[in-house]
C-alpha cells in the first residue's frame, strides 16, 4: 500500500492542484450535490424506467446472471437517473446489442467482501471493502475496456441527464474483489501482476458538442500494490462537462485487449451545480 500511494500524488500531481480544495469537500464551493446511491438520498419519481422510487430496487440478486443484468427480454436495457438531485444518469453499454452487463456499464450494488481467494466473475458486484465510502450501503460498479482504435464499442459513462454541462468535482474509488483476486492470485486469463504491471482507470470529459474536455487517471493497481481501502479522485480538471466516459486499461494485454477484469467500484460523486 505505501508504495502505491508514494506514487500515485507525482502521477496525478496536475489533477491535485486542479481540484476544488481536496482539504474540504464543500468549503469555497458554489451549491453542489453528491450522487450517494443511498435510498435516503434518493429525489427523483422513476428510477430505471419501472417504477423503482429508489435505488436499492436495481441492485441485481444473483450478482452475476440475474434478471436485471442479463434480461431474457431485449425491451428494457438498465439504466439509472439521479433525479433532482446532481442529474447524472447512465445506462449500459449495449455494445453486444443483448442489453446485457457484459457488454459494459454502471450499475448499483451493495455487494461487499474482503474474502478475495475464490472470488470470480460470479461475484463480480462485491467491492472489496467493508462496504460504500464512508460506511455506506450502496455503491456503483463499473464494468468496460475498450481496447484502442475500436471506434465501435462505447466506454461506459454518467452524464447529465438534463443536458447540462457542469463540473464533477470529484467521486472515490475502490478496487472490486473479482479484480483483487486476479490482481493478487491471477486467473485464467493472465498470471499475478508482478513489476512493470498496471491497471488503471481513464476519465475523459466530454463536452454538449461532442468534444473532449481533457483527460485523468488513477491507478486501481501497480507493480504488486494495488488499492486497498475507498480513495478519492479529482476530476474537477474536465472542467464542465455533459458527460464522463471511463475506461479500465492495464498492462496485461491479449489478442482481443486487456485480461485484467475491467472492474472498479465508486461512490459519493460530487457535482458542483
Amino acid at each position: 500500500m505505501k508504495n502505491l500511494f508514494k506514487l500515485l500524488p507525482v502521477a496525478l500531481l496536475g489533477l491535485t492542484l486542479a481540484s476544488c480544495n481536496d482539504n474540504d469537500d464543500n468549503q469555497g464551493l458554489p451549491q453542489t450535490a453528491v450522487l450517494t446511491f443511498e435510498d435516503s438520498d434518493y429525489k427523483g419519481t422513476d428510477n430505471g424506467g419501472k417504477g423503482f422510487d429508489d435505488w436499492s430496487s436495481l441492485i441485481d440478486d444473483p450478482q452475476y446472471n440475474g434478471p436485471l443484468l442479463y434480461p431474457d427480454a431485449t425491451d428494457w436495457l438498465y439504466n439509472w437517473n439521479d433525479e433532482g438531485n446532481t442529474f447524472l444518469a447512465s445506462e449500459l453499454t449495449n455494445n453486444y446489442g443483448d442489453n446485457k452487463f457484459w457488454g459494459g456499464g454502471h450499475v448499483v450494488s451493495n455487494y461487499a467482501d474482503t474474502d478475495f481467494a475464490n472470488c470470480d466473475f460470479k461475484r463480480q458486484l462485491a467491492v472489496y471493502a467493508a462496504g460504500g465510502h464512508n460506511g455506506s450501503k450502496n455503491f456503483c460498479v463499473h464494468n468496460g475496456t475498450v481496447a484502442s482504435g475500436d471506434t465501435y464499442s462505447k466506454r461506459p459513462s454518467f452524464y447529465f441527464k438534463d443536458g447540462t454541462e457542469r463540473i464533477v468535482d470529484h467521486m472515490w474509488v475502490a478496487n472490486t474483489t473479482y479484480v483483487v483476486n486476479a490482481i493478487v492470485n491471477g486467473d485464467g486469463q493472465s498470471p499475478a501482476f508482478g513489476q512493470g504491471d498496471f491497471l488503471k482507470v481513464v476519465a475523459i470529459g466530454i463536452d454538449t458538442d461532442g468534444k473532449e474536455t481533457g483527460r485523468c487517471e488513477i491507478f486501481l493497481a501497480k507493480d504488486t500494490d494495488y488499492l486497498k481501502e475507498w480513495t478519492k479522485w479529482s476530476l474537477a480538471s474536465l472542467g464542465k462537462v455533459a458527460r464522463i466516459e471511463f475506461n479500465v486499461e492495464g498492462s496485461k494485454m491479449g489478442t482481443y485487449g486487456l485480461n485484467t477484469p475491467a472492474y472498479f467500484a465508486y461512490d459519493d460523486v460530487l457535482v458542483v451545480l
